[in-house]
């Protein structure tokens, strides 16, 4: 008894107390004491073995608690549109789950609108978007370099690039004007300038759904040139050949500060990619 209560760092006539405390309350002996000895009753040693995992399972919450505090753990809501799929949004992943294991994802594909509007309710706390955002929210913003537009097909066999007129004769298959305004009217009026009257033949939110438009043999697509790495049966990709249709661009979003620190740590590992502008 002595040594536990050096270990203790406190005396020994308290300790002695403590555990006849203990022992009262439990309704158990849990030392058989003889000749200045004491060992464990079954009773005692059955306790130990649930005490010893109730000291590491609080000793665990403290370190959650203290991690969560300090922005290293916890869960963060992540909304995304579909271009983020294919390379910043894993990337990130990869990186928190590397530099933050306690910290948890939660990942919800919604537009770049629905995205505000849930930041500003606190429904998300990081959005990968497309600008530009025509709100007046308070946000942090951080963009991507834009990427090329290219046109999905419906496959032909063909390798070869393909024309505003071929896809005027297909038809485009659009994400709604409500969903990218900017990109929506400057993709339409590069048609209108080249002389093409150019159908909406189907409008659809996300890219998979375009893919299996596209490949029904609907229209064709318009989609960000990382779509290429996601291989779908019925499609194929393809440049643009006589004109530069404009660029897609993504960025990442959150609220301003003051905001949780888990924000602030997610935020930290998004300024360190060198990508970002």
């Amino acid at each position: 008894m002595g040594r536990a209560a050096l270990r203790l760092a406190m005396a020994q006539p308290p300790l002695s107390q403590s555990i006849g405390r203990l022992e009262k309350e439990l309704g158990v002996k849990l030392f058989e004491r003889a000749n200045r000895r004491l060992t464990l009753t079954r009773a005692g040693a059955a306790f130990v073995e649930e005490a010893r995992a109730s000291v590491l399972h609080a000793d665990a919450a403290l370190h959650v608690a203290r991690a969560a505090h300090d922005g290293e753990a916890g869960e963060i809501r992540i909304g995304f549109v579909s271009a983020a799929l294919y390379e910043h949004l894993p990337h990130l992943l990869s990186r928190l789950r590397e530099t933050y294991p306690d910290i948890h994802p939660k990942l919800i594909e919604v537009s770049t609108n629905e995205q505000i509007a849930a930041l500003s309710r606190s429904e998300i706390d990081i959005g990968f978007v497309h600008p530009p955002l025509g709100t007046d929210e308070r946000l942090d913003v951080h963009g991507y370099p834009a990427e090329d537009l290219i046109a999905v097909l419906p496959d032909d066999r063909h390798t070869h690039g393909v024309t505003l007129t071929d896809l005027a004769r297909h038809g485009l298959i659009m994400f709604p004007a409500a969903q990218g305004p900017a990109l929506h009217a400057r993709i339409m009026d590069t048609f209108t300038k080249a002389g093409l009257e150019v159908r909406i033949v189907q409008e659809a939110t996300r890219a998979l759904t375009m893919l299996s438009l596209v490949a029904a043999g609907f229209g064709a697509a318009l989609l960000p040139r990382s779509t290429q790495r996601l291989v779908f049966q019925g499609v194929r990709y393809a440049a643009i050949a006589d004109v530069s249709l404009p660029a897609w661009p993504l960025a990442v979003i959150a609220k301003r500060r003051p905001r949780p620190a888990i924000v602030d740590s997610v935020w930290k590992l998004l300024e360190a990619r060198s990508d970002v502008s």
